[in-house]
This record gives structure tokens, sequence and C-alpha cells, in this order.
């Protein structure tokens, strides 16, 4: 068996790959917590798995101490691929293939391997992050803004008054605005993120010559997807079943 890890910068998503298949995601809250916390609850996956491929994004110090568990636990040395030029028919626009996250990588390749049509893969975690594939497979590029919770953050932080009338209440909607100050900031965030999701799609559409589909992964993303004006296909585990894909073809 082969454990699949998505490592976030917030959240561990782990699935096993047993026979081709991946198996239903689980998910554990890494940062700002204990590790025994998201140590144990990688342990109660039972069975030792033989190989462990991670797919990296919360930093150096994260990877260590996962690498040291997992040899300790189970005797394995986990495997972090990086991004590559190309792989499964998508090709990498960044100068330094290596730069780009692994994460947006494993994203657009699993989108791609559904879609093999112009596309946006987005994932709405601790950042916001876009890409876009055209007809052709080929990355056009992306951008990354903060997520939600940052946003949020950023207000509280940065200001008093906005701080001060959202910690009052809980947030309140009137459809997809806030009708209290708590509502409005998380509204703000969400609607944002949406709106940018919506004209990054309709700038890839124009240069493609074609409508293209929507992919959308990520905490937040059922949110940001209620409130974009056009379909979004929600695959929460799309790292993962990009991670499995590249495992398959011999590119990870």
């Amino acid at each position: 068996m082969t454990l699949l890890i998505d490592a976030g910068n917030t959240f561990l998503k782990w699935a096993r790959l047993e026979g081709g298949a991946v198996g239903a995601s689980h998910s554990v809250v890494h940062h700002g917590v204990e590790a025994e916390e998201w140590q144990g609850a990688l342990a109660a996956i039972g069975a030792r798995p033989d190989r462990v491929v991670v797919a990296n994004v919360a930093g150096a110090a994260f990877a260590g101490r996962l690498r040291d568990w997992s040899r300790t636990r189970w005797q394995v040395d986990p495997q972090f691929p990086t991004a590559g030029r190309a792989a499964l028919g998508v090709t990498n626009a960044y100068t330094r293939p290596e730069a780009l996250g692994i994460d947006r990588w494993l994203g657009m390749i699993a989108a791609w391997h559904e879609a093999r049509a112009p596309l946006l893969c987005a994932s709405a975690g601790t950042a916001f992050t876009i890409d876009l594939i055209d007809g052709s497979g080929s990355h056009r590029g992306g951008c990354i803004v903060p997520g939600a919770r940052l946003m949020r953050e950023s207000l509280h932080v940065q200001t008093s008054g906005v701080a001060a009338a959202a910690m009052l209440d809980p947030p309140a909607t009137d459809g997809v605005f806030g009708i209290n100050t708590a509502g409005a900031v998380q509204q703000g965030a969400r609607l944002a993120l949406a709106a940018l999701a919506d004209r990054t799609v309709l700038s890839l559409e124009k240069s493609a010559g074609a409508t293209a589909r929507v992919f959308l992964t990520g905490g937040a993303a059922p949110q940001i997807a209620a409130l974009m004006t056009r379909p979004v296909e929600h695959v929460p585990d799309l790292v993962l079943r990009g991670l499995a894909l590249c495992l398959a073809e011999g590119a990870a």
C-alpha cells in the first residue's frame, strides 16, 4: 500500500493508493498544534505503508519532522516530489519548474487528465491560488493571493474599528452580503476570491476561444464556489489524484 499525503500550510490530507485506486481522503490540522495530534491521526491508518509520497508545501522543517516520524514509525523514508518541466500532457510555464508549488502542479495534472480542454484550477486554502491551462495542455501561469481567512485576519490586525465591531456578533448575511461587520468581512473576502476566479476564467476563454472548465479544491472551496457565476467542479482530493497519476506514469 502506498500512502499519499498532501501537506498544505494548515492541513495534512492523506489517502491510501491501492491497486491504482485512491481511497477515501482524511485530514487533520498540523499547523499550530502539537505534533502528536497529526502523528496520531496518521498512525491510525493501521497497516504499515510500503511507500509514502508527500506533496509538501508546508516547508522544510515540517518535511523533516514528517520524515523522522515516518522512519521511526514505519521504517519508510518518504519521497517529496517537485514540479517538473512537463508531465502527463501538462507543460509548466515557470522558468524554474521546481519553483512552482507541487500542490499547484499536481492539481493541474489531475484537472487536465479529467478535462483535456482549457481549464482553471484553483485552490482555496490558506492562500488562494489560480492556474490556467489552455487547450494544448500548456500552463499559462496563474496568481496567488491571501485566502479568505488571511484576508479577514489582515483586516482585524490592521484596523481598530472593524476588528472591534467584528467581535461583537457572529457573521450574519442576507443573501451574499453581510448585514453586520463580521458578515461583511466574511462575505467581502469570499466575494473577492470568487470574482477573481470568474474574471480569470473570462480572460482564459478569450485567449483560448473556447469555454473553460473550472476545478476548485481546498477547505474554503464550497463557500467560494457558491458565489461564482459559472459551474464549478469541486474536487476535494485533487492534489492526491494528481499525485496518484504521476506515480502511475513514473512522473513522481
